[in-house]
């Protein structure tokens, strides 16, 4: 072996970074076995990404709902790390994943929103260091262009976590948890709302409640991950969902 080309790999290998999932050495953020297992929960382009809508309730029209893959597997085990291991880059490179599903989608021509990430309260944000959810809103808008309102909602509310609670606990839990934060866009802008993961929905509708009062149109949610619920949604308590 020329010489040249030896040391260019053994640079490689000294310059590659371990994999948050595996620790073998990684050219990129994963190695490519976790990123080729990771693209394995992907929605297929025939099921357009997840895209469906949110039920419309006497109060609030049906919202469009968009996630990059299901919640299992790898995925899943990525978003542990975001939320619960101090893996703050994740959010970002998923966030990328995630907008460049938005520009396949055809939707980057349709809608033209503000992006608003669902908020942490400041007890769990000061524990954890930073919101997930933020984080995937930054990636997801660099690779989209959409305009960011990171700070446009607040959650005044320090819920319980909510991965074993039936749908209407969820949506008790959750009652005034949010409203206006600073530097919202005019009225005239619409909103897409942003999270790590989409279960039963209650989080989102909750969010946008004082953003509809406000006069807000909320076009939907984006999500990394969909949980894939094996009983109707008005009746699940799954102890492997997170929210």
């Amino acid at each position: 072996m020329a010489l040249p080309r030896l040391l260019s790999q053994l640079t490689q290998v000294f310059l590659a970074v371990p994999c948050p999932l595996c620790q073998r050495p990684a050219s990129s953020l994963l190695c490519a076995d976790c990123y080729g297992q990771m693209c394995a929960c992907q929605w297929s382009s025939g099921q357009a990404h997840a895209m469906h809508q949110m039920p419309a309730t006497s109060k609030q029209p049906a919202l469009l709902v968009f996630s990059w893959g299901k919640y299992q597997g790898v995925l899943k085990q990525l978003l542990a790390l975001l939320k619960y291991g101090n893996q703050a880059e994740l959010g970002l490179w998923l966030g990328y994943q995630l907008g460049q599903q938005w520009k396949k989608s055809g939707l980057q021509g349709t809608h033209r929103p503000v992006v608003v990430p669902i908020p942490l309260h400041r007890q769990r944000l000061n524990q954890r260091g930073y919101n997930q959810a933020a984080l995937i809103a930054q990636g997801f808008c660099r690779v989209t262009g959409l305009p960011l309102a990171e700070n446009g909602l607040r959650r005044i509310k320090a819920t319980e976590a909510m991965y074993h609670l039936k749908a209407h606990e969820r949506h008790k839990n959750l009652i005034d948890a949010f409203q206006l934060g600073k530097k919202l866009p005019s009225q005239q802008q619409p909103i897409l709302l942003m999270d790590d993961i989409y279960t039963t929905g209650t989080t989102a509708k909750t969010a946008a409640i004082p953003l509809m009062r406000a006069g807000y149109c909320i076009v939907g949610i984006a999500t990394v991950a969909q949980a894939i619920l094996s009983s109707p949604l008005a009746g699940s308590g799954r102890s492997d969902l997170p929210h």
